[in-house]
């Protein structure tokens, strides 16, 4: 965007960070943010909307996304609410119902079939490709002739299974029987940072052959995009996260696996992914088409494809109605003051493409079991059929956390503090989503469990308590490939929960400011070391720029204990230590006495 405007804008950039107010905006003409950022602000303050000319929504279907959705339909619809002038654009190119969307944001419906890069689609199967233009005859080929065609003549491809295994076995198959033909290219994987996937995709990556999955360290999965993006990589292993939000066109796009395993059993994925997948086909700039084919191994996959190609698209439906998002959007509209009494609450709703998806009767029963709920654990107070916030409530609302994650972790604070204790009840909490749990993991998990004099338990506690164990593994500086190895994880699958327990533990702090702020540095000492993965004493340490978990330790155990014994030794005695260069220790003694200077040591 910055290149599209030059210097004509203020253009800045929000992430994260849900507990700091939208003042960031009056900063800027332009921002970009998140629709997780944009409601985070609603619910600091809603009148900043007041201040928006124009929304423009990319992704729209993103809506009926179960995780993200109920958020994008929170903003459009407070947007409306408070500023009925603001103009809203929504993009999506696999929205079927578009109609009842426009009509629910009493929008314009702009329908186009432009694309920058014409899509040809055909159906691999038994050695015969059919294109999807019945005009057009079949021809024989397999799926290795179709990649080595788009390789050889300048092309990209994108691959897509069904489970990372997948991914990664077909990567490095593809690498050695495709070496002849990839170019070699010069692409930095860095230091081994202790990705379990590291030396593998080294050797794929060799070959101009990459895999990508939710497992890989955010590091590793930005060189292989970036490396696809610059041309070094000519072809991508992927799980269908790629075609989610990420922008990485490829000239030729193959859909291999039509099904996955969910609930017990395999079924097809939807018409909206697989047109997803497809829809990453044809490079602007690069390619006169992009060609998209669904690889289909039976007759009943084969008649699958067919009906992917004819079928509409699933409607977007609003996933708005779960419980803790009624809990979660109820507090925000009372604590905001977008609503404060029944009718106000279910009018607000009922706006929403939820209510227009719903009946009001149905919506109305909800709403009055939530407002029981925040009435009966102190988020509101009734008076006269009016409900206001409490200070727990507005603080609740602010720190962004469902209601129900509130109340788990303000219970701890009542208990003698534990960091065990602490980690394992914030991963109970409904905001954190718990690993999976094998056979394999059972008896260490119901041990972990019964030190927690926890005696009963369901699914859903087994996967807090195995999450737990990685986290305190985690702030007790085990490595990050022994943790990987011991619990079947990924860098990236381990730097997601750290992520959401930095948030989490944020809250707890904050909670604990208003409670029992005799146990606030507890939980702040806590906090700092689930964001780094230390040990409280080598808090200190990281604090200087370029230093993380690893060299901190390596400081602390050769002597160097704090920022004034680093400020005042000398570069040969840091640049001796393993993983310091003299470069570095120069500027990590610079660094230290830069903190000493501003107060910070």
């Amino acid at each position: 965007m910055r290149e599209l405007f030059g210097r004509e804008f203020r253009i800045g950039l929000s992430l994260g960070d849900y507990d700091s107010g939208p003042e960031i905006i009056r900063g800027y003409d332009i921002i970009v943010c998140t629709s997780e950022k944009a409601d985070s602000f609603v619910h600091h303050d809603p009148d900043f909307l007041m201040d928006i000319g124009t929304m423009v929504i990319d992704e729209v279907h993103n809506i009926g996304d179960p995780t993200r959705g109920p958020a994008l339909e929170m903003i459009i619809t407070a947007a409306r609410t408070v500023n009925p002038s603001v103009q809203i654009v929504a993009l999506s190119a696999t929205v079927s119902n578009y109609e009842e969307i426009g009509e629910w944001m009493g929008a314009r419906v702009v329908y186009s079939q432009f694309r920058p890069v014409p899509l040809k689609k055909y159906i691999m199967h038994k050695g015969r490709i059919f294109p999807e233009d019945e005009q057009e005859d079949p021809r024989d080929g397999e799926m290795a002739d179709v990649i080595l065609e788009n390789i050889k003549s300048g092309g990209q491809v994108l691959l897509f299974f069904n489970t990372r295994k997948r991914a990664e076995k077909f990567a490095e198959e593809l690498s050695e029987n495709l070496a002849d033909y990839l170019p070699l290219p010069q692409i930095d994987l860095g230091d081994n940072d202790s990705d379990r996937y590291y030396e593998k995709l080294k050797i794929t990556m060799k070959h101009g052959v990459a895999f990508h999955h939710a497992g890989l360290s955010y590091r590793l999965r930005e060189i292989v995009e970036s490396s696809f993006k610059e041309g070094k990589i000519k072809l991508i292993t992927a799980t269908p996260t790629l075609a989610a939000g990420i922008n990485l066109p490829a000239r030729t796009v193959i859909v291999r696996d039509l099904t996955r395993f969910s609930d017990g059993y395999s079924s097809y994925i939807s018409t909206m992914e697989v047109e997803q997948m497809m829809g990453r086909a044809g490079r602007p700039k690069y390619d006169k088409e992009g060609f998209a084919y669904i690889y289909c191994s039976t007759k009943t996959a084969f008649e699958k494809g067919h009906e992917y190609f004819r079928g509409e698209l699933e409607p977007i439906k609003s996933s708005m109605g779960q419980k803790k998002l009624m809990r979660f959007n109820i507090l925000a509209l009372i604590t905001t003051r977008l609503a404060n009494d029944l009718k106000s609450i279910i009018k607000f709703l009922d706006s929403t493409l939820f209510g227009r998806q719903n009946m009001t009767l149905d919506i109305e029963e909800s709403v009055t079991d939530v407002i029981e709920f925040l009435r009966d654990n102190g988020f509101v107070a009734e008076s006269s059929g009016k409900y206001s916030p409490s200070s727990f409530g507005q603080l609740v609302c602010n720190l962004y956390i469902d209601p129900e994650s509130a109340i788990i972790l303000k219970e701890l604070l009542e208990g003698d503090f534990s960091v065990e204790k602490a980690i394992f009840n914030i991963c109970m909490t409904p905001d954190m989503t718990g690993f999976y749990v094998s056979q394999n993991d059972i008896i260490e998990v119901s041990a972990f469990l019964d030190a927690m004099d926890v005696h009963q338990y369901d699914d859903d506690t087994l996967k807090a308590a195995k999450t737990a164990m990685i986290l305190i593994d985690w702030v007790n500086e085990i490595p990050i490939m022994e943790i990987s190895q011991k619990y079947d994880i990924g860098a990236g699958d381990l730097e997601g929960k750290v992520s959401s327990a930095d948030w989490l533990s944020f809250a707890l702090s904050r909670l604990s400011q208003k409670f029992k702020r005799d146990k606030m540095h507890d939980f702040e000492i806590l906090n700092l070391r689930i964001k780094e993965g230390i040990g409280s004493e080598i808090i200190p340490l990281v604090a200087i720029p370029g230093i993380g978990r690893v060299r901190a330790r390596r400081l602390y155990n050769s002597g160097l204990k704090s920022l004034s014994q680093i400020s005042e030794t000398s570069v040969s005695r840091i640049s001796s230590i393993p993983g310091f260069s003299t470069k570095l220790a120069e500027t990590t003694i610079s660094g230290a006495r830069r903190l000493i200077k501003s107060g910070l040591a």
